[in-house]
């Protein structure tokens, strides 16, 4: 038998239903007080109802009899009531109740919740007692109409309980159901999202979760696939070069040629090596290793100035429009967004092109690189931050894809945002906004939170 169809004690199911059934032993002792109580005046009442009855006879009797009242009460007792003689009225009756009893009147007695009443009668001239026998038992009898709304109100109370529990569990059963089979490798489980209150909030944020799992595992394996590709290109380049270096009779022009082309593939083993240790250190990293206190323009400057013998080959001009601007924040991973952002633009500018670098002061620093290069595709502008994607594949072999993907996580390591324009031919602009402070923005963000 399925294990998932057990209601076992520990389940989620079994501890709901464990307490509805508590819930139900509890209102059911309520209830029986309570129909205790209702039994007793409803048996009171018929008591009553019963001795009038009986009352009424008498006095009809007496009328078409001449039967004493001693004779009279022989012939109507019964199991239920009896009639008896009083023989010192005045001790049970007011004066003013014997004088109503010798007008005709009938007079009902009660004292205390669980005595049944007596009724009083004037026959012929006694005064009769009509009241319960000593055989009849109030709790007895009031117990059968006790015990039977009981029985009742626990079968449709259990009844009630176990389809509620059903109910109730159901969505649960569900999460633990889809979390198996998340744990089995399947992510495109989904759960109806259409239930109200904190169920239809938990399964919301399961499904959320599940697509972020998704999206993570697919990550990892193009993540895997891309590495394994980019590796594999490099090397299986070195290795053409090293069996052509082996062949006999090699010239010494060919030899210089193929030996340069494996040192240029080695650098770009080494710069992928480091450029992959370099993002794994920083999707680790949450905070800044440090902050300092330094001119962002003087920054950028000083990129643009050590980059300078890359612009100067294209012959490229440039456009700055640098306000001052201090900022709190970690200058060497700027010094890696600057350097990944000018490269790009020097990298994908025409030769004798124009690049324009902006700071501006507003509610926040403003950094702006616009160049008027090849520019991008909408598709390329989409991706243009993923892992080894590299738009341009004619100019593969100057990079490994990773510049942007660094600089977008460096931004928003730092609390920033970043944002691209491109139009195919005309160029790419890149936007980046940073916060005066670091820690302000922190607690900006724990306050928006």
């Amino acid at each position: 038998m399925d294990k998932r169809f057990h209601i076992r004690p520990y389940t989620f199911r079994g501890r709901l239903l464990l307490f509805l059934l508590l819930a139900a032993v509890a209102a059911c002792v309520i209830s029986a007080a309570g129909s205790f109580m209702m039994g007793i005046g409803a048996i009171g009442n018929e008591m009553k109802s019963n001795e009038h009855e009986l009352a009424v006879y008498l006095l009809s009797l007496e009328q078409k009899t001449e039967l004493s009242p001693a004779d009279m009460l022989v012939m109507t007792t019964n199991e239920e009531l009896v009639g008896n003689i009083v023989e010192h009225p005045e001790w049970h009756l007011s004066a003013e109740d014997v004088s109503r009893l010798r007008s005709g009147e009938l007079i009902t007695q009660t004292s205390g919740f669980t005595v049944m009443p007596i009724t009083y009668l004037k026959l012929r001239d006694e005064i009769i007692s009509i009241h319960p026998s000593r055989d009849f038992n109030t709790f007895l009898s009031v117990l059968p109409r006790v015990g039977f709304t009981i029985l009742l109100s626990l079968i449709l109370f259990a009844i009630l309980s176990i389809l509620i529990s059903f109910l109730i569990s159901r969505p649960v059963t569900q999460l633990t159901q889809a979390t198996r089979k998340i744990t089995e490798g399947d992510f495109s489980i989904r759960l109806p999202e259409e239930k109200p209150g904190e169920m239809g909030e938990l399964m919301r944020s399961f499904n959320k979760m599940t697509e972020e799992l998704s999206r993570n595992v697919y990550l990892q394996k193009d993540f895997i696939s891309s590495v394994s590709h980019e590796f594999r290109t490099p090397i299986a380049s070195i290795k053409g070069f090293t069996r052509l270096l082996q062949m006999p009779g090699l010239d010494e022009t060919s030899r210089q040629e193929y030996i340069s082309m494996i040192a240029q593939e080695g650098d770009r083993l080494s710069r992928l090596s480091e450029t992959l240790l370099r993002l794994s250190a920083l999707e680790q990293q949450m905070t800044p290793a440090s902050l300092s206190t330094f001119q962002l323009d003087e920054q950028i400057r000083q990129v643009i100035l050590q980059l300078e013998p890359s612009w100067s080959a294209k012959q490229i001009d440039w456009q700055l429009n640098l306000e001052p601007v201090t900022i709190e924040s970690d200058a060497e991973l700027l010094m890696q967004v600057w350097t990944n952002l000018l490269q790009n633009a020097i990298k994908f500018s025409h030769d004798g092109g124009e690049i324009e670098v902006s700071v501006t002061k507003l509610d926040h620093a403003e950094i702006t690189v616009a160049d008027h290069g090849i520019g991008m595709t909408q598709e390329t502008q989409e991706r243009i931050f993923d892992r080894f994607y590299q738009g341009d594949t004619s100019r593969s072999k100057e990079g490994v894809g990773l510049g942007l993907c660094l600089v977008k996580r460096i931004v928003d390591i730092l609390h920033g945002e970043i944002r691209v324009r491109s139009v195919l031919h005309e160029g790419s602009t890149f936007r980046i906004r940073l916060p005066y402070q670091l820690n302000a923005a922190k607690g900006a963000q724990h306050d928006a939170r």
